[in-house]
């Protein structure tokens, strides 16, 4: 296995506003040194904020292959997700474990690949762009 710390770092997050019923998947990635190679967001309609916290980990595991990246370190303030994904919690909800197999499925194309559980205030990147997504996306609409 590689060294983590030759690893990129990517932070997903998901947002889902129940009065606005919608909800954004956003992603960043940073390269070893601390460049970002890639930020993004997407509006993913109605769903629940795990869905969304799902989605924008497949999205960030799918930019970062597209990337040609082989080493991710993935920092997300979800505890669920993390302790979904590390085999402490076990999915019992059929559609959250559609997601979570994807993401098994994903992380197949990667050499290196760690989850690490983040406070929300170090997550504000994407967070912040996921709710930007969701304000802009009311606007069009």
């Amino acid at each position: 296995m590689s060294n983590p710390l030759e690893s990129f770092v990517g932070y997903a997050d998901g947002v889902s506003c129940s009065s606005r019923n919608l909800s954004s998947a956003t992603w960043a990635i940073f390269d070893p040194s601390g460049e970002l190679v890639s930020f993004r967001g997407v509006c993913i309609g109605r769903s629940t904020n795990n869905i969304a916290e799902y989605s924008a980990l497949v999205e960030l595991l799918s930019d970062a292959i597209i990337h040609g990246i082989r080493r991710l370190t993935v920092r997300l303030d979800s505890q669920l997700v993390i302790l979904q994904l590390t085999g402490i919690y076990s999915v019992r909800n059929p559609a959250i474990y559609r997601m979570f197999l994807r993401v098994k499925i994903l992380e197949r194309h990667f050499d290196f690949i760690q989850y690490r559980h983040i406070s929300r205030n170090l997550n504000t990147l994407t967070d912040s762009l996921a709710n930007y997504v969701l304000d802009r996306h009311l606007q069009i609409l």
